[in-house]
């Protein structure tokens, strides 16, 4: 019998996990893949979003701990906006490692939640498949932190999904009309000259605000630029269009081109794109619709890559050294907790007595179709908002916490919630409440 079962070993559930085992509580980890740091490390979501008020960091804690031994090998850099969230996903991966086993918590890798057993309102167990087989792990507290709330759906706690307000229960289906954030398929070219790269840039673009540039007290050159084709004209338009009519790229791959240097990889640039595609909404919880974004985004990505090398400087000898192994799920099901989280809380900077995460990032919504529009708000700098615990408690089951981007809320606050930095507050809250729980 363990004291906490966290279900998901991505920022959220590492947090959650850590915290707990910190405070004394006997802690088992459940990780689907064989690593620990989901989106940021296998989906290759470098560097995090910025979280400031008044030029001071909303997000310490773990997720400073993290940040700051990571920059002792230079692994990570604090940007010159201030942001700390610059990141090498791939140290990121090791270092979660390390954490987790100096705080005393147990790791269990390879191993996919199927089913659960409960008493009245209380889980008592989860059933897992591992290589040994079906095995039963007994907890007094359990934490979905699974992104999809999986945990959760099993354990009976109604749902939302996508662009739906309709609640649905766990033998409830989503409706065919609901639509979802885009998918991406996020990846790393190596071998490109960063400074033939970024002086092309500053000779034909000088006055850019789409693009930003910072040598870091290594002499290491850390920069980022972005290119949307429905909200800016950019300098570097002209080569997109040109890609286009040669056939290399369509309009999908250049429709959102979003690209990052990668601290402790001085010759490789992270990608935020391709954003997936489809003749409709593709449904991150629907087998056939994320392999068919695997199979997309693999297709955009060596698209994108034979174009870079043709027409990019500094690009002519680089290779695609990794593709993201998990999928950039941006939302699916979100809990019907004990408060929802909506825009007009984000967008009044509500706050609450029970404040388990404080952010600024504003809403974000990347379409896949014509149901939505794209959406990016404006980071608020003198104010921020909360979200409170009650969004991580359900009514259906009493010792079960939802931590991540699948808490209770809205379409459009999930939008804003769903950043590393507010992850890693709301499992560290997590984990001390439930500590305290069980400690007394």
């Amino acid at each position: 019998m363990w004291d906490l079962i966290v279900l998901g070993g991505g920022s959220a559930g590492v947090a959650t996990a850590v915290a707990a085992a910190r405070k004394g509580c006997s802690t088992l980890l459940i990780e689907k893949m064989n690593f620990l740091g989901g989106q940021a490390t296998g989906g290759l979501v470098t560097p995090m979003m910025k979280n400031f008020c008044n030029d001071e960091n909303l997000t310490n804690g773990l997720y400073t701990e993290i940040l700051e031994r990571l920059k002792k090998n230079g692994n990570s850099i604090v940007y010159e906006d201030g942001n700390p969230g610059w990141f090498n996903p791939v140290y990121m991966k090791c270092l979660l490692d390390d954490i987790c086993v100096e705080s005393g918590v147990n790791l269990l890798f390879d191993t996919i939640l199927t089913d659960i057993k409960s008493e009245g309102e209380n889980l008592v167990a989860v059933t897992c498949n591992t290589h040994s087989g079906p095995t039963n792990y007994l907890a007094k507290y359990f934490v979905d932190a699974t992104g999809d709330a999986a945990l959760s759906t099993l354990a009976g706690v109604p749902f939302r999904a996508g662009t739906s307000e309709e609640v649905i229960t766990s033998t409830g289906q989503i409706s065919q009309d609901t639509d979802f954030q885009a998918l991406s398929l996020r990846f790393i070219m190596a071998n490109v000259d960063i400074y033939a790269f970024t002086g092309w840039i500053r000779e034909i673009d000088p006055e850019t605000e789409m693009s930003s540039f910072y040598n870091t007290s290594d002499d290491q050159l850390m920069f980022s630029t972005a290119h949307v084709t429905d909200q800016c004209e950019w300098d570097l338009s002209s080569y997109f269009k040109q890609g286009m009519r040669e056939g290399i790229i369509d309009e999908f791959d250049a429709s959102y081109f979003q690209i990052f240097a990668i601290p402790g990889q001085k010759n490789s640039i992270a990608f935020n794109c391709p954003r997936i595609n489809f003749y409709k909404s593709l449904n991150p919880l629907d087998s056939n619709d994320t392999t068919q974004a695997q199979l997309i985004g693999r297709r955009q990505i060596r698209r994108l890559a034979k174009f870079l090398k043709k027409f990019f400087v500094g690009f002519e000898d680089s290779y695609i050294s990794e593709i993201a192994p998990v999928l950039g799920v941006r939302e699916s099901r979100r809990v019907l907790g004990k408060y929802t989280l909506t825009e007009e809380d984000i967008r009044s900077n509500k706050k609450f007595p029970n404040c388990a995460a404080k952010s600024t990032y504003p809403i974000d919504i990347h379409s896949q179709s014509d149901k939505i529009d794209d959406e990016l708000g404006t980071t608020k700098i003198h104010d921020y908002y909360e979200i409170p615990l009650e969004c991580m408690l359900n009514d259906k089951v009493n010792n079960l916490l939802s931590v991540g981007r699948c808490i209770s809320s809205t379409f459009k606050a999930q939008s804003s919630l769903r950043i590393q930095p507010n992850c890693w507050q709301m499992g560290e809250y997590a984990g001390n409440y439930i500590a305290e729980k069980i400690k007394g």
